[in-house]
C-alpha cells in the first residue's frame, strides 16, 4: 500500500499557473518553505543546482524563506545515501530549508555518516527529511534491492490458535459466533481475515500461556453483547459504552481461554486513519440474527514494544493505522490487523512460548521465500509468521 505523495500534488497544482521553469522552481520552493514553517517537514531540500544557477535563484529563495520565517543553508557536498541516486546531486549544490536546531541535527548526521550502516544511514536521513517509514521503504525499494514483506502483496491473514478441546472451540466459532468456515483458512471474521482452530500439540501444548487476544470489529456491540450473554459465554470485561473515547467494547472468553474483544472504534485523534481504512470494509453476515463483523485485530503482547514496532515497519513494511501510545495497530490485509501491545498495560502478560502463529498469504509467496531465505519468519520475541 503506497502512501500518496501529497507534496507532489500540491506542487502540481501550483505549477498549473506557472509559465516558465523559474516560476515552477520558485513555486515548489514556496511549498517546501511552508511545510518546514508548519513543521510538516523537519528539513526540506530544494532542487539540486549548479552553483551559478543557484546564485541566480538565491535572492528569491531568501525572500521566500523570510516570508515563512525559515532559514537556508547551501550544501555543496550533499551526503550520499541509499535514498537518492548519487548522480542527482553530484557536482551540484542543494538548498537546505530548516528551523532552529535542525541544521545542527543535519550536520551531526553528516559527521556520523561514515560510521553508519548504509541502511541505517538512509533511514536516519529519511527521518530528518520527515518521511514516514513507508516512504523511506519506497525509496529504498526504488534505489536498492530492499523489499518489505508487504511489498509481496499480502492478501489474507490467518491467526492460528491451539486448544485442548479443538472440537469445542470449532463448535463455538461455528454455532455461537455464527462464522463461516473454510477448511484451508478457518473461520472468516473479515473479507480476508480468518481464525484457524487446531488441537494442542507438542509445539503448542494446551498449558501454554495465552499470549494473544482477538478483537472482532463490529458496529453492533449492544446486539452482540446481548447474544453472548444469552449463550452464557464467560465475560471478562462488561460492555460499558462511554462518550468521547476512542473505542467501545467488551471481552468474552472462548472455550480454550482466549480473550475475544468485541470492539467498535470511533472518531478520535488516535483513530482518524483507522476509521478511514475501516469505512469501506465489507460487513460479513454471520448466522446469528443478522449480526456481522468486518475485520479482526490479533493483539500480541510484548516486553519491547519499540523493537517490535521497528520490525513491523522496517522488515514487514506494514502501515501503522492507529497509535494508542502503548498499543500500535498495523494493517496487514484489507480487513486483517495486528495490534502490538505493551504487556505492562495490556490484558495479557508477555510469554516466551506463544500459543499462536500468524500466517500471511501472499500473491508473490515464492519470491518472498527466496528473498527472506525461509518460509517461516521468526520475529523478535519469538513470534512465528508463516508465509503461504
Amino acid at each position: 500500500m503506497r502512501r500518496p505523495r501529497i507534496t507532489a500534488l500540491l506542487i502540481v497544482v501550483l505549477f498549473v499557473g506557472c509559465s516558465n521553469p523559474k516560476e515552477e522552481t520558485l513555486a515548489a520552493f514556496d511549498v517546501f518553505c511552508e511545510m518546514v514553517a508548519n513543521e510538516a517537514k523537519p528539513v526540506a531540500l530544494g532542487h539540486p543546482m549548479n552553483k551559478e544557477i543557484l546564485d541566480d535563484y538565491w535572492i528569491d529563495f531568501e525572500s521566500t524563506a523570510d516570508k515563512y520565517g525559515v532559514l537556508l543553508y547551501r550544501e555543496p557536498d550533499f551526503p550520499v545515501t541509499e535514498l537518492f541516486p548519487a548522480s542527482v546531486t553530484k557536482g551540484k549544490e542543494v538548498p537546505v530549508i530548516y528551523k532552529e536546531a535542525r541544521l545542527t541535527q543535519y550536520h551531526q548526521f553528516k559527521k556520523d555518516l561514515d560510521q553508519l550502516d548504509k541502511r541505517e544511514a538512509a533511514r536516519r536521513f529519511g527521518r530528518l527529511l520527515g518521511y514516514t517509514v513507508q516512504g523511506i521503504n519506497e525509496l529504498l525499494m526504488k534505489n536498492t534491492d530492499y523489499r518489505s514483506l508487504a511489498s509481496f502483496d499480502v492478501n489474507q491473514q490467518i491467526t492460528h490458535l491451539y486448544y485442548a478441546d479443538a472440537a469445542a472451540a470449532h463448535q463455538f466459532y461455528l454455532e455461537v459466533l455464527g462464522l463461516t468456515y473454510e477448511e484451508e483458512k478457518g473461520f472468516q471474521v473479515g473479507v480476508d481475515a480468518f481464525i484457524q482452530v487446531h488441537a494442542a500439540n507438542d509445539e503448542h501444548p494446551a498449558q501454554q500461556p495465552k499470549s494473544t487476544a482477538i478483537a472482532f470489529l463490529t458496529d453492533q456491540l449492544p446486539e452482540w453483547y446481548a447474544h453472548i450473554q444469552e449463550q452464557v459465554v464467560p465475560i471478562k470485561y462488561t460492555y460499558k459504552p462511554r462518550d468521547g473515547g476512542p473505542h467501545d467494547g467488551f471481552v468474552a472468553i472462548d472455550p480454550g481461554g482466549h480473550l475475544l474483544e468485541f470492539e467498535q472504534f470511533k472518531q478520535h485523534p488516535e483513530n482518524e486513519l483507522f476509521m478511514a481504512v475501516l469505512e469501506s470494509a465489507p460487513r460479513l453476515q454471520t448466522s446469528v440474527d443478522q449480526l456481522n463483523f468486518y475485520g479482526s485485530i490479533t493483539w500480541t503482547y510484548h516486553n519491547d514494544l519499540l523493537q517490535m514496532q521497528h520490525f513491523y515497519e522496517e522488515v514487514l513494511g506494514y502501515r501503522l493505522v492507529a497509535d494508542q501510545g502503548w498499543t500500535k495497530i498495523y494493517q496487514t490485509s484489507s480487513a486483517g490487523f495486528i495490534g502490538l501491545v505493551d504487556e505492562r498495560r495490556g490484558m495479557m502478560d508477555y510469554a516466551d512460548e506463544k500459543a499462536i502463529e500468524i500466517e500471511w498469504q501472499l500473491d508473490e509467496v515464492e519470491e518472498a521465500i527466496n528473498y527472506f531465505g525461509k518460509q517461516n519468519l521468526i520475529g523478535p520475541e519469538k513470534y512465528i509468521y508463516r508465509l503461504r
